[in-house]
């Protein structure tokens, strides 16, 4: 049945795949449960993509660990080549993250084209189990959504805040950036400054001297 708007009928013919037909109303609650099921799973696929980028920013923060160790990191790190290094980054872990995204998002975009695909039949029970699934997925999973937003912040703030790289060098640049460079007396100015000061003594026990011998 081919429509271009919405309707309620019970009796739907090659839904997504050609012989795939519903006649009855427990077929139709069979198509909308898998609708359902789908949006959610949807939901369920993005958290999963979210925590894995979160795992790509922990790969990038061991990174920046590594080419700008701090005391504490240091001492784990006895050698880039250890497998018990806790900042070691191997080739496998590098493969295993790639992967996973790769499938993760193969995943969502073909399950979104088929929950669209699947709207597009423009039964209107089909489209509440849609939007019922996937409004009942961001209900569970949103929180954790923010909680991982949250999480990415410190991974952010502890790999980029707290690593000092050069400290000496970032002392001598702000140094040397200077716009108004520091007041250094010349050598010519602070002996002016002593001989003026060696007059005034002089002066002052002469004045003394002269005062005591008119009494």
């Amino acid at each position: 049945m081919n429509t271009e708007s919405f309707w309620w009928g019970t009796k739907v013919e090659n839904f997504l795949f050609k012989g795939f037909s519903v006649n009855s109303i427990t077929g139709l609650l069979g198509i909308c449960v898998l609708m359902c099921s789908m949006s959610f799973i949807f939901e369920y696929l993005r958290y999963l993509q979210t925590k894995q980028k979160q795992k790509e920013l922990i790969l990038r923060a061991k990174q920046i660990k590594q080419l700008c160790p701090t005391e504490s990191a240091s001492l784990l790190a006895q050698t880039i080549t250890n497998l018990r290094n806790p900042l070691n980054i191997t080739l496998f872990d590098r493969a295993l993250l790639f992967g996973t995204e790769v499938s993760l998002w193969l995943l969502l975009q073909n399950l979104g084209y088929f929950i669209m695909l699947g709207v597009m039949v423009y039964n209107g029970w089909f489209l509440v189990s849609a939007v019922t699934g996937g409004g009942l997925g961001y209900f569970i999973f949103g929180q954790m959504f923010m909680k991982i937003n949250i999480q990415n912040c410190h991974i952010m703030r502890d790999a980029y805040c707290t690593q000092i790289c050069g400290e000496t060098d970032i002392e001598a640049t702000d140094r040397d950036g200077e716009s108004t460079p520091a007041h250094v007396d010349s050598p010519s100015t602070s002996q002016n400054i002593l001989e003026c000061h060696n007059r005034n003594i002089s002066h002052n026990v002469d004045v003394n001297v002269h005062a005591n011998c008119h009494a």
